[in-house]
């Protein structure tokens, strides 16, 4: 059997070429092109894809791909060069020697999105993101070659082994089709979408794909008269130019229909959409008149993405009508200046039309909202769980649009609450919001919006926000703006808290507060105990971090000269607690004072394990409730009532501790098994479970165990960040 031989280099290059002289007739540009290709496949020429093919045609493929969006010379040049510092000795000094500073730019920005795994612990995918997020808000194009690298390669999986190719697919799902859809390439995103159904679920594919191509004339036929029909009815009326369209929808389109609504393929009408291109805005609304006037509108169905676009620029009408034997029909109504953005995207931003106008970094930033509260998250931000859960808000959820009593519009995420409208109109509104009217009516904080509502905020200076808020709102702005401000509010409980507690002491060693400011000796307790001033110092202790009583002790002179503070040469290191030995028989595994034979209850708010910093406070009926330093409601309670607290030696107590785990995994047979037996294969016993499955199809599993200590826990979550298709694995309390 003869074997197909692999495309010439020179022939791919030549069909290029003949690509990019329809809309780049420029002979410098296209010499530079050329440069490009004979340096690249000069530095390739060795090397090979897994297929065997030389693998300059892969370069050669991404910049091909990416002439149907009539893209710049120097956007096709670094998609050429995309992997050439990556994989040859080439350094990017030479690239802008020779191509000059943007196609640097871009091969560099390019090289640093090629090194991100983002199959990887939650911090470290925090921190790929930024990455990722900081290559795009300075040029764009950066991650639109990227998008078309990542869809030549969805397209040529088949050598690669079956796990590489599921791993890719499922990095392609989570990240790069969101991102297509954000920068609104649709062709990529529904593109890249399905092949990553082919190899995610290929059974569901093949079954979609069998069930098509059955019915594959019927649907045309359909397709046809439907065109047909509204064809006839718009040459009625007086349209400069009027075309329709009419295509199947998507594999994964219809995938997610029917795991969202639970439907078999057989119950799912709409496998088709339609399109009407018209000459003006003016035009659009005519249309949609006449497509009304034939048919009937399916109520709630109607989006109007003209008077209020999408994030990523997006504008169509949005209507389904449902035809006289009952089946339902999608159909968008659009100019044609805005179908062109709708399939290039960004990208249509850098036509041929505007070649004088480079993408520019302001302008981007402008156009995209999401991307410019992205990089706003970049400053805001620096818990890496919080800013990859708000980057995930903002590259998957839909919008919708409500209004100001003024009228300006609004866009927020689907099922955004009224609090969280309070937030996007500004900060300070959200942080003092006490209510909010939509539609004229009184609506709670935690009510959802829909399309078109009208919302007004009412506010008081007094109002504060509450950590309850962080359980309803949903916008990563609100939830971002509340949890800074309860950090601060926590900073000043704990600073009191602990110049009270620091009082406390210096009250039972005859020494006034005043004399210790007076005389400088504030200063050197500070230094004694590592801290950077007094006030850090009064934080510290708030927080449990040092003990007033610990290190009064160590700096202080004996109570029998109170009048006089010295601090010895000796004393710069931390205080640490004195030892005290355990007695053998310490049932709570809490020694109280030294003692082991008070009442300890343990705060359900934050679980503590041995192993963690705690502190203690003395309940009415409930002995000594113990929490972890860093708990919030401990910040709450009355210093005054504090007491000494620490676990007792681990290795005397064979107390067990609840500990409560979240851990959200890609749906997969067989996963929770492989998960439970990770867990019980470190010691731990799992008291309850419980196990759902998202909307995304994403598992969320919650379970409590029984845990000895803290360094059992961390053998738990690496065990089970250990099993294939875990995303993240976190920590959560009893009440959450």
């Amino acid at each position: 059997m003869a074997h197909l031989l692999p495309p010439s280099p020179a022939e791919e290059f030549d069909k290029l070429l003949t690509q990019v002289r329809t809309y780049l007739p420029d002979p410098l540009m296209l010499e530079s092109i050329q440069k490009a290709y004979e340096f690249s496949a000069d530095k390739h020429a060795n090397q090979k894809r897994v297929s065997g093919e030389p693998y300059i045609l892969h370069p050669i493929a991404v910049a091909q791909i990416l002439t149907e969006f009539n893209v710049d010379a120097p956007t096709l040049i670094a998609a050429i060069l995309h992997d050439i510092v990556e994989d040859t000795d080439v350094p990017i000094e030479t690239i802008e020697k020779l191509f000059g500073k943007t196609v640097a730019t871009l091969v560099g920005g390019l090289t640093k999105i090629a090194k991100i795994q983002f199959s990887s612990t939650q911090h470290r995918m925090a921190e790929n993101f930024r990455k990722m997020v900081l290559a795009m808000a300075k040029d764009l194009r950066v991650i639109v070659i990227k998008l078309a690298d990542r869809l030549h390669n969805m397209r040529t999986l088949g050598s690669l082994a079956p796990e590489k190719r599921r791993r890719i697919a499922e990095e392609t799902l989570e990240i790069y089709a969101p991102l297509a859809n954000r920068l609104g390439i649709y062709g990529f995103k529904s593109e890249l979408e399905d092949l990553c159904l082919k190899e995610t679920k290929n059974q569901a594919y093949r079954e979609i794909s069998k069930k098509v191509a059955a019915k594959k004339q019927e649907r045309e036929r359909e397709i046809l008269d439907i065109k047909t029909v509204l064809q006839g009815e718009l040459q009625k009326y007086p349209f400069d130019t009027a075309s329709v369209y009419g295509r199947p929808k998507h594999f994964y389109s219809i995938y997610k229909k029917m795991v969202d609504r639970e439907l078999a393929f057989e119950d799912i009408h709409d496998l088709f959409a339609f399109r009407i291109i018209v000459g003006s805005v003016k035009e659009c609304y005519e249309a949609l008149g006449v497509l009304h006037a034939i048919w009937k509108p399916m109520p709630g169905r109607f989006k109007d993405y003209i008077a209020m676009p999408k994030a990523n620029l997006y504008q169509s009408l949005h209507t389904t009508i449902v035809r006289p034997n009952g089946t339902p029909v999608e159909i968008q109504i659009r100019t044609r200046e805005m179908h062109h953005v709708c399939e290039f995207g960004v990208a249509a931003h850098w036509s041929y039309k505007e070649r004088n106008a480079t993408p520019h970094t302001t302008t981007d930033l402008q156009r995209f909202s999401w991307l410019r509260h992205m990089m706003e998250l970049q400053h805001d931000v620096q818990d890496p769980n919080e800013f990859l859960a708000a980057v995930k808000l903002d590259l998957f959820e839909e919008e919708i649009f409500v209004f100001t009593p003024k009228g300006d519009v609004v866009q927020l995420p689907t099922g955004a609450t009224a609090l969280d409208f309070a937030f996007a109109v500004h900060t300070d509104v959200g942080l003092h919001t006490v209510a909010t009217k939509v539609n004229g009516r009184i609506l709670p904080l935690r009510g959802k919006l829909s399309n078109g509502d009208i919302v007004e905020v009412l506010t008081a200076t007094s109002q504060a926000p509450s950590k309850d808020w962080l359980n309803f709102v949903i916008s990563s702005k609100a939830r971002n703006k509340i949890r800074s401000h309860l950090r601060s509010e926590q900073r000043e409980k704990s600073l009191q808290m602990g110049r009270d507690l620091l009082l406390h002491e210096l009250e039972k060693r005859g020494v006034t507060y005043d004399a210790l400011f007076r005389t400088g000796q504030i200063d050197k307790l500070a230094k004694a105990a590592k801290e950077s001033s007094p006030e850090e110092l009064f934080i510290a202790i708030g927080y449990g971090r040092i003990s007033p009583k610990d290190l009064l002790a160590k700096v202080l002179p004996s109570p029998e000269e109170p009048s006089r503070l010295r601090l010895s040469p000796s004393d710069h290191a931390a205080p640490t607690a004195q030892p005290v030995r355990p007695p053998k028989n310490a049932p709570s595994g809490i020694l109280v004072s030294g003692l082991d034979n008070i009442l300890v209850t343990f705060g359900r708010c934050c679980s503590p394990l041995p192993g963690e910093s705690i502190i203690g406070f003395i309940t009415r009926g409930r002995g000594v409730s113990v929490h972890r330093n860093t708990c919030p409601r401990a910040l709450d309670l009355d210093p005054v009532r504090r007491i000494d607290v620490q676990w007792a030696d681990p290795a005397l107590s064979k107390e067990k501790h609840n500990a409560y785990l979240r851990v959200v995994t890609q749906d997969r047979q067989g996963i929770l098994a492989e998960i439970t037996l990770a867990i019980s294969g470190c010691g731990a016993n799992i008291k309850k479970a419980q196990v759902r499955v998202s909307p995304n199809m994403m598992g969320i599993l919650d379970f409590e165990l029984d845990i000895h200590n803290l360094d059992q826990l961390h053998r738990v979550i690496a065990k089970i960040e250990a099993v294939s298709n875990v995303v993240f694995v976190e920590r959560k309390t009893g009440g959450s």
